[in-house]
């Protein structure tokens, strides 16, 4: 009977687990008809586990579709609302801007609000404390996130954590009410604290993480490291730290209960240690805020303890899957959250491997080594496929990591900050917390020193992750399992990738998803170009360093050949300091140690020709009309890229060049009225033209009367902040190929856009013909 109660209960997580892989959400007609008639096949035995799974699908999808119904409308981007709502979580500074997450309890009007909102405010005048109410002018936006290839997928990020929408502070905020809870539990005042009895920034920074998860004091060299060393889940109060808590817990509390056995015959220590555990665990959880790793880890917690109170025989899986049963009962769209896999993922390896050895008898050393073998292995495809890394490094370190912060730095912390919440002067125990993660450091940075410690990995298509996830699993299973090479061979898609490249005479153009910047990276068999580097300040403080990487990562692409930057707008050159490091050669005007680009001047590249187009090189400087055009022809079509030229001169690349016919142009300026005159559409003809502008940008473009002129000249348009990215294949003999992000990565809280979607041959139907 147990044992078809736990299939019951597995077929309903994994139809929860799997509904995140559709492509959209059905119809609510659909899943009314669908959850029909799984309920009637519950009545019939052979098909109790089918409809249990579909029942499972229907409960994710629901909260999906409940979720995106409080989205704040796209019709209505950029409307102005005044609205009360509570801070639900410490504030995030971000240069000069402050983030955090409002939740909503009411607004001037009636109308229909989300539930919460994703709050940034530039140049704040005050620090808005958790738990504080607020009114506030809000300009508000649907969520939305760029989608690149092998990118964070920042909107899912905002669905998981059910933000209906974005919101931009305008005017003076107003307090309506201080924190109602008692200031020694002030989370904000603890942080702060702990930020100024500490000397060193990243010390500081890493203790307000391990301590309040207050991640805002991290530099981003920090996160790097900690990344390319495999310890960035340190940071994730999650598992690792609340069981840390409640194992010492409830082993002080045991100890401290033995007399009373003596004088109590029903007393049962080990039942007053799990009580005790659990107790200080949720203490430890509320201190951190509640995060969602912390609710998860209390819940496995909480499952584990209620069955060695009750005295009830609990198989370690039987455990880990009523745990999985309870997280998606109470938050159908955690499977969203990356670190809700990777959290069951690393109980479920260890179980898998360990339920096999009960009887063995080993040293703890050994035990820990063993562990962290396995955990390496079967996360692997994890590793490899989402976070397209290889840490061969993260043994060592977590070797050295895990005991220093759980037997040294997390102990001495908690104290300190109890004598803090008491109101005590301060203790020795700071500065012992301190020399710990002053240690922790050096061994990462030693670690990370090793060449052979961290490396990337291009990371395979989605199907190759279950058969790696399987491989993983073969290879780490018992002594005496057969065929283990069998895992090796089953990781090998997802590791190598064998990846089509565009061929001798081909060319992939990807035209990034930067918001309000322009990058477009050309690839052929013999290299790999960019042209403009993206919104920024040009100091390292841009989007595209969080992009490009990624990008070139999932492409195969190490090492830029050119980096053309066509004018100095902070929109097109931002990046610049970025890539500075990943290119060999520079054009453009006023880059140090750059090549002017000139008319007539050029490269060749796999069968392509890349030539200048403008400027001349008796012209001044002219701002954004001193733009590098840049023209690429070559046996597969070509393309057109215009930096910010307006409609001067335009007219001159017509008298010069005569257009010159393109099959996808560039929009200049993302589609900025003053460009792309009818004459000039008219002589290139594009079969498609590409606008790097974010969905909601704030001065509407593409503008309406470009619109127009592209429908006159039977131009299809397409706009990264609506598409994603952008890709264009040209192949010898056939039709440019274009194809964008939320096509080719399709996810049900992606929005899909008709325009992102092209007929093959739409343009040519209407008689374009191309001059190459």
């Amino acid at each position: 009977m147990a044992g078809r109660g736990m299939q019951a209960v597995l077929a309903l997580a994994a139809g929860c687990l799997a509904a995140p892989w559709l492509p959209a959400v059905p119809s609510a007609a659909v899943q009314a008809f669908a959850g029909a008639a799984a309920a009637a096949a519950l009545f019939f035995r052979p098909a109790r586990l089918p409809a249990l799974f579909l029942l499972g699908a229907l409960w994710f999808l629901a909260a999906a579709s409940w979720q995106l119904s409080q989205q704040w409308p796209a019709e209505r981007a950029g409307e102005v609302v005044v609205l009360e709502g509570r801070v639900a979580d410490l504030p995030q500074q971000a240069e000069q801007s402050l983030r955090f997450v409002l939740a909503v309890d009411g607004g001037e009007t009636d109308e229909k609000l989300p539930g919460k909102i994703q709050v940034s405010w530039y140049r704040p005048s005050a620090r808005p404390a958790p738990g504080s109410r607020w009114r506030l002018k809000l300009r508000l936006e649907p969520p939305s996130g760029r989608i690149n290839p092998g990118g964070f997928d920042y909107q899912r990020y905002l669905v998981a954590r059910r933000i209906g929408a974005t919101g931009r502070v305008q005017g003076q905020p107003q307090l309506l009410q201080s924190p109602a809870g008692p200031r020694w539990l002030d989370r904000q005042r603890l942080s702060d604290i702990l930020q100024t009895e500490t000397a060193d920034l990243d010390v500081a920074g890493l203790k307000r993480a391990l301590a309040v998860a207050d991640r805002s004091g991290l530099r981003p060299e920090l996160t790097r490291l900690l990344r390319e060393t495999g310890t960035a889940h340190l940071l994730a109060i999650s598992g690792l730290h609340v069981g840390m808590v409640a194992g010492a817990a409830g082993l002080l509390a045991s100890w401290l209960c033995a007399p009373l056995a003596l004088i109590w015959p029903g007393f049962s220590r080990r039942r007053a240690g799990v009580v005790v555990g659990l107790a200080a665990a949720s203490a430890y959880a509320a201190l951190a805020g509640f995060t969602l790793p912390t609710q998860r880890a209390l819940i496995m917690l909480a499952v584990a303890a209620f069955a060695l109170i009750g005295r009830r025989a609990l198989a370690p899986a039987h455990a880990l899957l009523l745990a999985l049963a309870a997280v998606l009962a109470l938050d159908p769209l955690a499977p969203l959250d990356i670190g809700f896999w990777l959290s069951f993922a690393a109980v479920a390896i260890l179980i898998w491997v360990f339920s096999w050895r009960t009887g063995e008898r080993r040293r703890w050393w050994l035990d820990l080594l063993r562990a962290q073998l396995i955990l390496m292995v079967g996360l692997l495809p994890l590793n490899a496929g989402v976070f397209g890394q290889i840490v061969p490094g993260a043994l060592a370190a977590n070797l050295v990591a895990i005991p220093l912060v759980g037997l040294w730095v997390l102990p001495a912390l908690l104290l300190d900050l109890a004598t803090m919440m008491l109101g005590l002067p301060a203790t020795p125990l700071s500065a012992l917390a301190d020399s710990g993660v002053v240690a922790l450091i050096a061994v990462l940075d030693t670690v990370r020193a090793a060449p052979w410690s961290f490396m990337t990995v291009p990371g395979g298509p989605a199907w190759a992750f279950l058969p790696a996830a399987a491989g993983a699993a073969w290879l780490i299973a018992p002594a005496g399992w057969p065929a283990r090479w069998l895992g090796a061979v089953l990781l090998l898609p997802l590791l190598v990738p064998i990846r089509p490249g565009p061929g001798p005479e081909g060319l992939d153009v990807w035209f990034l998803d930067l918001g309000n910047g322009q990058a477009v990276v050309m690839q052929t068999a013999q290299g790999a170009h960019l042209y403009d580097t993206g919104a920024g300040d040009g100091q390292g403080n841009d989007s595209i360093s969080r992009v490009l990487p990624d990008v070139m990562r999932r492409l195969g692409i190490t090492r830029l050949d050119r980096v053309v930057v066509s004018h100095g707008h902070r929109d097109h050159a931002g990046g610049l300091a970025s890539v500075r490091a990943l290119g060999s050669r520079f054009y453009g005007q006023g880059v140090d140690g750059g090549q002017r680009c000139t008319t007539g001047e050029g490269w060749q590249s796999g069968g392509h020709d890349f030539r200048f187009l403008h400027p001349s090189s008796f012209l001044p400087d002219l701002g954004r009309n001193s733009s590098c055009v840049l023209y690429v022809a070559g046996p597969g079509g070509s393309l057109l890229l215009t930096g910010g030229i307006d409609s001067a001169v335009e007219a001159r690349l017509l008298i010069e060049h005569g257009g010159p016919p393109a099959d996808i142009l560039q929009l200049p300026s993302g589609g900025h009225r003053r460009g792309s005159s009818a004459d000039f559409l008219a002589a290139v003809g594009p079969y498609a033209a590409v606008a790097s502008v974010a969905r909601f940008d704030r001065h509407d473009r593409v503008h309406d009367d470009v619109r127009q002129r592209l429908d006159a000249a039977g131009s299809a348009l397409l706009e990264t902040g609506r598409c994603g990215a952008i890709r264009v294949r040209f192949r010898p003999g056939r039709e440019p190929r274009i194809d964008s992000m939320v096509r080719l990565h399709r996810r049900l809280w992606h929005v899909q856009d008709s325009s992102c979607t092209l007929s093959p041959g739409k343009n040519r139907a209407a008689g374009k013909t191309r001059a190459r």
